[in-house]
């Protein structure tokens, strides 16, 4: 692909956060249904992969690197800080069991699904696998914790989003 619309870092962030800002705008202030079926966290990982792949914005920048290491990790902290553990606690009764063969299956099932398709994936492909195990167990959120932590590259992960 040829040079990127946007390079700068400091173009590339005001695209991150405005596609950010505009989904949460949307959710908060519109009535669309859409919401109910895809919170607005899908679309603010995807756009920005679509974006990376279309040209729009580069795919390595200084900037993904500061929202990984930085303003990820500050996030999650700040969503587990909005929990109530004691009425998690009180719903959690049959659904932890629930989660919990659910999870199994995702730690048994992955690793048979990867092993079925590797011949035809990248060497890299197993970050992306895992990623999506993490949405699978945990949710979007989960889903991006694991991806940093695996150092996901963009392509694997935008395959897991999608």
């Amino acid at each position: 692909m040829s040079e990127s619309l946007i390079t700068s870092p400091l173009g590339v962030l005001a695209i991150l956060a405005g596609v950010a800002s505009f989904f949460f705008f949307l959710e908060k202030k519109t009535s669309w249904k859409i919401f109910n079926f895809f919170p607005p966290l899908i679309f603010i990982y995807t756009l920005p992969v679509v974006f990376s792949n279309t040209g729009l914005i580069v795919n390595e920048s200084p900037v993904y690197d500061f929202m990984g290491d930085t303003v990820l990790p500050m996030f999650l902290i700040i969503m587990l800080l909005d929990v109530d553990v004691r009425s998690a606690v009180k719903v959690m009764g049959k659904g932890i069991f629930v989660m919990l063969f659910g999870t199994a299956g995702v730690i048994i099932g992955a690793p048979i699904a990867f092993w079925l398709v590797k011949n035809g994936l990248g060497p890299e492909a197993w970050k992306g696998f895992g990623a999506l195990a993490g949405s699978w167990i945990g949710g979007t959120g989960n889903m991006a914790a694991v991806s940093e932590g695996l150092k996901t590259p963009g392509e694997a992960f935008g395959l897991a989003v999608i």
